[in-house]
């Protein structure tokens, strides 16, 4: 019996087929996958990049402009309620209402790729010697039964008022900002510059009836009375202010050309008051150096002490004065849900 050979690639017990062979990894396929995974990273990392670079900054920085004039209009709405107040409690016997304002003390963030921008609320109260002040001076003679006296308004008495509440957002993409109301008056305080932005009750006119230079002038003081309090973070906080005084007093000087009244301002906001006072009685006719005169003193740093300044503003032949002074005590507290 012959026995035909056997193929090589067969065992004895072989049915005739071929083995199989493991697959065998194709590298130009590997490497194919790695570069392009690699590449849609890079690509997913530039845009990230861009939107990180470009859009975030642009992005925050319109939401922290947004939040600088919501917190502005917070203030003025604060500030008109408190004149409102003051106009319809002075000599009133109607107890006045109360003011609550809620102040924005953040701007918002972007969810993932920015935090947002806290704020620091701050009330400071009135205090003898504390800034910032503002004084009133004016002595006058008035002729009571036939007897002429002379007497003096200024900050031993009725002539003081200070205290104020600021708002200060340290801005991280749009300029930092304080925002404060002092001496009855919004002011804005950035890094390069600062302005009042609503000013306080004042008028000067020029009185016809007389044939000398004369002037009435109405005023009104804001004493911000209450606790020393500051609060940080983010979202809102409630602003209260209740009126607890409020009185209104002529004062007629005999004399036919009147008197000189000083207002006397001591703030580290000099500039801003001093620009104020000249665009505002220039706009009510009077000049400066022949009509009203205005003098700033700087006082810089010392030490943890910021620079300051001493602001005095002369204003001549001020026939009748009605000067109104009002006490107004603030408190911050948490909004209601």
């Amino acid at each position: 019996m012959n026995l035909s050979p056997q193929h090589e690639h067969h065992s004895a017990d072989s049915t005739g087929k071929r083995i199989k062979k493991s697959p065998r990894w194709d590298n130009e396929e590997g490497v194919a996958a790695t570069v392009g995974t690699i590449m849609a990273l890079l690509v997913f990392l530039t845009f990230m990049g861009m939107f990180t670079n470009q859009f975030v900054p642009v992005w925050m920085s319109d939401n922290e402009s947004t939040h600088m004039s919501e917190a502005i209009q917070q203030f003025v709405t604060l500030k008109s309620q408190i004149d409102n107040a003051i106009s319809l409690y002075s000599n009133s016997l109607v107890a006045p209402a109360p003011i609550f304002v809620p102040v924005t003390l953040s701007a918002p963030g972007i969810p993932v790729f920015a935090s947002p921008t806290a704020g620091i609320l701050s009330i400071t109260p009135e205090s003898k010697g504390v800034k910032p002040m503002f004084n009133i001076t004016y002595t006058y003679q008035s002729n009571t039964s036939g007897t002429i006296y002379t007497y003096t308004l200024d900050q031993s008495n009725d002539g003081y008022s200070g205290g104020y509440l600021d708002l200060y957002c340290p801005n991280r993409y749009y300029v930092e900002e304080h925002i404060m109301y002092e001496s009855g008056a919004v002011i804005l305080n950035q890094s390069d510059g600062e302005f009042i932005l609503a000013g306080l009750q004042l008028s000067v006119k020029n009185l016809q009836t007389t044939t000398h230079p004369s002037r009435v002038m109405q005023i009104t003081q804001v004493s911000v009375e209450g606790a020393n309090k500051t609060i940080g973070g983010t979202g809102a906080k409630g602003v209260s202010a209740e009126l607890t005084y409020a009185n209104t007093i002529a004062y007629e000087n005999i004399g036919a050309y009147g008197a000189t009244l000083n207002i006397t301002i001591t703030s580290e906001h000099g500039t801003a008051w001093e620009e104020y006072f000249i665009r505002t009685l220039t706009s009510q006719g009077l000049t400066q150096y022949n009509g009203f005169n205005i003098t700033k003193q700087v006082h810089p740093k010392v030490g943890t002490t910021p620079a300051f300044y001493t602001v005095t503003i002369s204003i001549d032949n001020i026939k009748i004065l009605d000067h109104t002074h009002a006490t107004v005590i603030m408190g911050i507290g948490e909004l209601g849900v």
